[in-house]
C-alpha cells in the first residue's frame, strides 16, 4: 500500500511538472537544444572571463592594460549593429555552428602559443578583441532564435530558466577559477574554453530555427542599408530608445569598477580573492534570475526605480564597510536588481519587437549602451593606477543613481506596466 501511495505521489509530481510552464519548455526539443549549448558556453566563458583579466594583470601588473583588456572585450559591441540585418537573414543555426567553430580556434591559440613559446600580453589582447568581435554574431542570433522557438506566453520563464541556470553554472565556475588558475595556470582555462566551444557548436548543429521570410537572402548594398536603418527607427520611435539612453549612463561606471577589479582583490587577498568576487557576483545574479518570476506582474518602471537604489548602496558598501565577508555579501546584494532586470528585459524585447527585426533591435541596441563602455574601461583603469581600485568602485554608485534619475523623470518608463503587459510585436508601431 505503501509502495502504491509512493507512485501516486511521483507520478503526481511529475504530471504536476509536465504541465508547468518549466516542464513544457524542457519538453521542447529546439529550446532545449539551444538551452544546452548555452550552459556548456558559459562554464568555458566564465572561466576564460576571469582567466583573461587575471593573465593580463599577471603579465603587466598595471590596472591600466586590465582596463585595455576589458576595452578591448568591449569595443566590438559598439559596431554590433552591423552583423544584425546578416543575422536577422542567416540561417540562425549554420551561423551559431561556424561562430562557434572560429571562437574555438581564436581561443585555442594561447594555450598552443604557450608551448613553445612565452606568452606576451599583445597575444592575450588580440585574443579577447576577437572573441568579442566573433560574439557579436552569436550573441544576437541566439536571442533571435529563443522567440522562434518559445510561445510568447513562455518567453519570461524561459529567459528565468536559461539565466538562473546560467548564473547557477557560473557561481560554481566563478568560485573555483582562483583555485584552477592557482593549480593548473590561467593558460590551461583558455583550452578548455575551446573545447566548450566545440561543444556547443555540436549543440547548434543539432538545431532546426525557423526561418522568417528574409531568411537565407543575401540583401544589396541599398536593402542593407534599409534593413539597419529600419532597426533604429523602432529603437528610436518606441521606449526601447528610452532605455537605452538610460542604460548608458549606467554603462561607463559599471565598466570602469570591472576594470579595477583585480587590483581591489589583489589588495585584499589575491587570485582566490578575485574568484570569490565574481562568484558573489553571480550568486546575486543567480538570486535575481530565480526571484524574477515574482515581479513579471509588477509595474517594471517601479521596481526599476527601487532595484537601482539598493544596487547604489551596496556598491558603497563594498569600499566602506572593510570585512572581506561583508564586502562579498554587499557586491552580491548589488547584483540582485541586475539578475531580476536582466531576465524581465530581455522578455520586453523579445515580446514587443517583432521577430524579423529581433536581431537588429538587440545588435543595435548593444551598440548603443556599448558606445560608452569602452570609454569606462580605459578611464577606469587609468584612474585605479593614479587614485586606487576602491576610488574607482565606490564611484560607480553614482551610474545607477542616474540610472534612476532617468526612470524618474521619464513619463514613458516611470509608467511603464507590467512585462506580462506588453503586447506581442507592439513596440515600434
Amino acid at each position: 500500500m505503501a509502495d502504491i501511495d509512493s507512485s501516486a505521489k511521483s507520478t503526481g509530481w511529475r504530471g504536476r511538472f509536465r504541465a508547468s510552464k518549466t516542464g513544457t519548455l524542457l519538453a521542447n526539443t529546439g529550446f532545449r537544444r539551444l538551452y544546452l549549448a548555452r550552459i556548456v558556453n558559459r562554464v568555458g566563458d566564465k572561466l576564460y572571463s576571469i582567466a583573461s583579466m587575471w593573465l593580463v594583470y599577471q603579465l603587466t601588473g598595471s590596472t591600466f592594460y586590465t582596463g585595455l583588456a576589458g576595452f578591448l572585450s568591449r569595443l566590438p559591441i559598439v559596431f554590433g549593429f552591423l552583423f544584425g540585418p546578416i543575422v536577422d537573414r542567416s540561417r540562425l543555426s549554420r551561423l551559431l555552428v561556424l561562430v562557434g567553430a572560429a571562437q574555438a580556434i581564436v581561443v585555442v591559440s594561447v594555450p598552443v602559443v604557450a608551448r613553445v613559446h612565452t606568452v606576451s600580453v599583445s597575444l592575450v589582447l588580440a585574443v579577447v578583441g576577437l572573441l568579442a568581435l566573433l560574439g557579436r554574431l552569436n550573441a544576437p542570433a541566439e536571442k533571435a532564435a529563443l522567440p522562434r522557438l518559445v510561445d510568447d506566453e513562455l518567453l519570461p520563464r524561459a529567459n528565468s530558466l536559461e539565466s538562473a541556470t546560467h548564473q547557477t553554472i557560473g557561481a560554481v565556475a566563478e568560485a573555483l577559477s582562483g583555485a584552477l588558475i592557482a593549480v593548473f595556470s590561467a593558460v590551461a582555462l583558455f583550452a578548455f574554453d575551446a573545447a566548450t566551444f566545440v561543444v556547443s557548436a555540436v549543440f547548434f548543429a543539432l538545431l532546426s530555427v525557423p526561418t522568417t521570410e528574409k531568411t537565407g537572402t543575401s540583401p544589396s548594398v541599398t536593402e542593407y542599408l534599409a534593413d539597419m536603418r529600419e532597426g533604429f527607427e523602432l529603437i528610436r520611435n518606441s521606449v526601447v530608445g528610452h532605455m537605452v539612453v538610460a542604460a548608458s549612463f549606467v554603462s561607463a561606471f559599471t565598466a570602469g569598477s570591472t576594470a579595477v577589479l583585480p587590483a581591489f582583490a589583489d589588495s585584499l587577498g589575491g587570485a582566490e580573492t578575485y574568484g570569490l568576487f565574481i562568484a558573489a557576483m553571480t550568486v546575486g545574479l543567480l538570486v535575481g534570475s530565480l526571484v524574477a518570476s515574482r515581479f513579471e506582474t509588477i509595474r517594471f518602471g517601479r521596481f526599476v526605480i527601487v532595484g537601482f537604489l539598493i544596487t547604489a548602496v551596496g556598491q558603497l558598501g563594498i569600499v566602506t564597510v572593510g570585512w572581506l565577508p561583508a564586502v562579498l555579501l554587499c557586491y552580491g546584494i548589488a547584483t540582485i536588481p541586475i539578475g531580476i532586470y536582466n531576465v524581465l528585459v530581455s522578455a520586453t524585447i523579445q515580446t514587443g519587437v517583432p521577430n524579423d527585426l529581433l536581431a537588429r533591435v538587440s545588435s543595435t541596441t548593444g551598440s548603443l549602451v556599448a558606445a560608452v563602455g569602452p570609454l569606462g574601461y580605459l578611464i577606469g583603469g587609468a584612474f585605479g593606477d593614479r587614485y586606487g581600485s576602491a576610488t574607482v568602485i565606490g564611484f560607480s554608485a553614482i551610474g545607477y543613481c542616474l540610472l534612476v534619475g532617468y526612470w524618474l523623470v521619464v513619463p514613458a518608463l516611470r509608467e511603464f506596466p507590467p512585462v506580462t503587459s506588453v503586447e506581442p510585436n507592439s513596440f515600434g508601431t
